[in-house]
């Protein structure tokens, strides 16, 4: 798969963080579609500060976008992101693309277990324009140990792709969904893909808020991308972002 031609990159061997090299392009007047790579990163993090081991031979990858959407469709972003990474590396070469899954609302998994973390960030500049970075970690050659849900690398999956293929794959994957999404005129068909991949509807599951901890099945995904979360008592809530762990998947590493 030839990268395109029009796509802008900055790569390194090393770096803090992609994402806080996108967001310093941005600064600086970049106008957007950059990617940044790095081979390495020594500052990486996940949701919630959350710290992201980056040895050599993953891909860390980040995309910066210029007012990507409306303020009002920006919480698509997540799912839109996952649709693309998804599809871009379930083309690798080696790996069975029915095992590549997604999790509400925005982790990759292979064979069940996450082997991609996604980071999405935002500022608003001096210039009054919103900056995104599209953050994206992928377990290509190594997993990270003592996780609370399981883990693993594409290699152990079977990917046989070097780094450079696996990015070409993702930013190919991003981009084509960005062009669906269409700024948010087309989350209809983001979703319905989103389903067509998506890991748990319909299972239990237990959901870990900045406060509290809820339970119940998760029945559907709304037509705004948030979680439906059918309680014992038949009542149901929607969730917009939390942490999701299902039963039969994630087992006894599911917070209690």
């Amino acid at each position: 798969m030839p990268a395109s031609p029009a796509r802008r990159r900055m790569a390194f061997e090393t770096v803090g963080s992609t994402n806080n090299r996108a967001m310093e392009a941005a600064r600086a007047g970049d106008p957007g579609s950059l990617w940044v790579t790095a081979d390495e990163q020594s500052e990486g993090r996940g949701r919630r500060g959350r710290g992201w081991s980056s040895p050599p031979g993953n891909l860390f990858a980040s995309l910066l976008v210029i007012e990507p959407s409306p303020m009002e469709h920006l919480g698509n972003l997540p799912l839109v992101v996952a649709v693309g990474v998804r599809n871009g590396l379930a083309a690798l070469p080696g790996l069975e693309s029915t095992t590549i899954g997604i999790k509400w609302p925005n982790d990759v998994l292979a064979d069940g277990a996450k082997c991609v973390g996604i980071l999405i960030e935002s500022e608003r500049l001096a210039s009054g324009a919103n900056a995104v970075v599209i953050g994206c970690g992928v377990n290509l050659e190594h997993a990270p140990q003592g996780q609370p849900y399981a883990v693993t690398s594409l290699r152990e999956r079977g990917a046989n792709a070097g780094v450079e293929e696996a990015f070409v794959a993702l930013a190919g994957g991003v981009e084509d969904a960005l062009r669906l999404w269409d700024r948010g005129r087309g989350f209809s068909d983001i979703r319905q893909e989103w389903l067509a991949h998506a890991r748990g509807v319909g299972e239990a599951c237990r959901v870990n808020l900045p406060d509290r901890l809820i339970e119940g099945r998760f029945v559907e995904l709304d037509a705004r991308g948030r979680l439906v979360l059918e309680k014992a008592d038949g009542s149901r809530e929607t969730i917009s972002a939390g942490d999701v762990f299902f039963a039969n998947a994630d087992g006894a590493a599911a917070p209690q």
